[in-house]
């Protein structure tokens, strides 16, 4: 018997995550609409709106019309270093806009699944001793990114409790790849690197703090524990989309720098120090892995070397 297709809302659709995702729903036969910032205007192979998800009548009214089957709830002001210097901006979209959201959704007759991006931020800074992380530790977020984070779960587990809205919560740990946008730090290093490789300028890469230690995977491995997660995970479960492996910001520039070939001067400065950043993260997968089956794929290497080969192409370099 053939599977009708479901109605998947995704919001922040145009974002780096949100297009890996919409294809990866298209390719197993859904119908994907999604939710993009009204100033934008992306050329997508989906239907998507333009909606401010701060507008809360707007955003009702859409989802009303809709009537998803299922939500992933992508949006976010996502950079650290914007939410630290806006938070008024942060919480509007961060919070206000996923309290609308899930005030829409829990209005309609049949209320659909809905992922939250949760982030690994709100834990904050963990003693090495007690990580890896898990779900249980206790958050503790140190910065307005992650505090946002840690206020859309409370208001997911209030809908959860008082309306009976089916959630699960994702809290993602650092993920890179293709397509993600220069303001994080591999892409940035990538990009400079290509850049260097195309317009032979100065080998140097100049850099914030090194010694950051990250557990970091692959976008395309996150997109599949949502998947996953959204598909099969009992409502009210939280997972850490980890892939338990730790380099420091130093190593992944390293690796990025040797798989291209150059000879390029690390440089750190000290102005592009951050005092709100994370020293050292790493989390625990067993939970996913035991009640999903999920576990990161793609090694490390080979998502820098997607990462390069995506900006080398990006910046014309054969």
């Amino acid at each position: 018997m053939s599977h009708s297709p479901d109605k998947i809302l995704i919001t922040g659709a145009s974002g780096f995550v949100g297009r890996l995702l919409a294809r990866a729903e298209m390719e197993r036969g859904n119908t994907v609409i999604g939710i993009h910032d009204p100033q934008e205007s992306p050329d997508l192979p989906f239907e998507s709106k333009g909606v401010d998800i701060r507008d809360k009548k707007t955003l009702q009214d859409f989802i009303t019309s809709l009537k998803p089957q299922r939500v992933y709830h992508l949006a976010a002001i996502s950079s650290v270093r914007m939410c630290q210097e806006n938070p008024g901006m942060c919480f509007g979209v961060n919070v206000t806009g996923t309290l609308n959201l899930l005030d829409a959704c829990s209005k309609l007759d049949e209320k659909p699944r809905v992922l939250f991006t949760s982030s690994c931020e709100v834990y904050g800074n963990v003693d090495p001793s007690h990580q890896p992380v898990n779900e249980d530790t206790r958050p503790a977020p140190i910065n307005v990114y992650g505090l946002s984070k840690l206020m859309g779960e409370e208001i997911c587990q209030f809908y959860m409790r008082e309306h009976g809205l089916p959630i699960i919560i994702s809290r993602g740990f650092n993920h890179t790849g293709p397509g993600q946008t220069e303001s994080f730090v591999f892409p940035h290093v990538a990009r400079s690197l290509a850049r260097i490789e195309k317009d032979g300028q100065e080998h140097v890469l100049k850099m914030g703090n090194l010694s950051v230690i990250r557990d970091v995977l692959d976008a395309r491995d996150v997109v599949r524990a949502y998947m996953m997660a959204a598909d099969k995970a009992k409502p009210g479960s939280t997972y850490n989309v980890t892939s338990g492996r730790c380099i420091s910001i130093e190593e992944g520039v390293r690796m990025l720098v040797e798989i291209s070939g150059l000879k390029v001067k690390i440089v750190q400065e000290a102005s592009r120090m951050r005092t709100y950043d994370i020293h050292q993260l790493h989390g625990d997968a067993s939970r996913i892995g035991k009640d999903l089956g999920w576990r990161a794929e793609i090694t490390l290497e080979q998502t820098m070397k997607d990462l390069l080969s995506y900006w080398r192409a990006k910046e014309g370099v054969s």
